[in-house]
C-alpha cells in the first residue's frame, strides 16, 4: 500500500523568526538528498561480476601454465564479460532517481491551492504543478496538459513508475495531468477549489487514463 514520504518533524527544521513556525526544507537540498540516496541504493543493489571468489582465484593461480617465454596477449573484452570493476551507474538507475526526486519535490507542495493558470510556487493549476515540479529537476515542460502530452514519451499505463505523468481525458485531448508516485497513486492539483493532494490513478470516474514519461 502506498505510504507518502514522511515530512520532517518541526524540531528538525529552523524556525522563522517572524512567525515562530518551522521553515520548510529547501527544495534543492531535498532533491540532492533523494537523488544521492537513490543512486547509492541502485549501485549497492547492482552486483559486480568482475571480482572472483577466493576459491576461484586460488584455482586459477594453481592451474596457470608455466611461463615458456612465448609472448601472450590478453583476451579482448566483450560486453558479455561484465564491468571492469565495481557496480555500474546505468541510465535506468539515474532516470529512476530523478523521477523519485521529482515526487519528493512535488510533496513539498501538498495543500497548495488550485488557481486557474497558476504555475507556483504558492498556487497551481494541474499542468502548472507538474511543470513547476519538473523544473526543479532542470526540465522545462509546457504549461498546458495537451502540449505536455505532446512533449513526453507515451508509455503503457502498466509501465508507470514514480515521476511519470498521468493524463485524464474524456476520449479526446488530455484535460488533466498528474504525477505518478507509485502503488497506483498520483499527486496532483485538482480544480474546483481543490488543493495539491494524493489520489488513486482512477480518481476521475469515466475518464480515459494514459501515461507519459519525461525525457531526461
Amino acid at each position: 500500500m502506498f505510504t507518502p514520504s514522511p515530512l520532517p518533524s518541526s524540531d528538525e527544521r529552523p524556525v522563522d523568526g517572524r512567525t515562530g513556525r518551522p521553515r520548510p526544507w529547501p527544495v534543492a537540498a531535498a532533491v540532492a538528498a533523494v537523488v544521492l540516496l537513490t543512486l547509492v541504493v541502485g549501485l549497492v543493489a547492482t552486483p559486480s561480476d568482475a571480482t572472483p571468489s577466493n576459491a576461484t582465484a586460488s584455482t586459477a593461480t594453481a592451474s596457470a601454465p608455466a611461463d615458456t617465454g612465448t609472448a601472450r596477449t590478453a583476451p579482448e573484452r566483450t560486453p558479455e564479460m561484465g564491468p571492469e570493476s565495481g557496480p555500474q551507474l546505468t541510465i535506468e538507475t539515474w532516470n529512476r532517481a530523478i523521477g523519485t526526486a521529482a515526487v519528493m519535490v512535488g510533496e513539498t507542495k501538498l495543500g497548495a491551492p488550485y488557481v486557474y493558470s497558476a504555475g507556483g510556487p504558492d498556487a497551481f493549476d494541474c499542468s502548472g504543478f507538474v511543470r513547476w515540479t519538473w523544473m526543479q529537476m532542470g526540465v522545462t515542460l509546457p504549461h498546458n496538459s495537451v502540449a505536455m502530452w505532446n512533449a513526453v514519451e507515451h508509455i503503457p499505463v502498466s509501465e508507470l513508475r514514480p515521476g511519470d505523468l498521468v493524463f485524464d481525458s474524456m476520449g479526446g485531448a488530455p484535460l488533466h495531468v498528474s504525477i505518478y508516485v507509485g502503488d497506483g497513486m498520483m499527486l496532483h492539483a485538482p480544480n474546483g477549489g481543490g488543493r495539491v493532494r494524493f489520489d488513486p490513478v482512477g480518481w476521475w470516474t469515466g475518464a480515459r487514463v494514459t501515461a507519459g514519461r519525461v525525457a531526461l
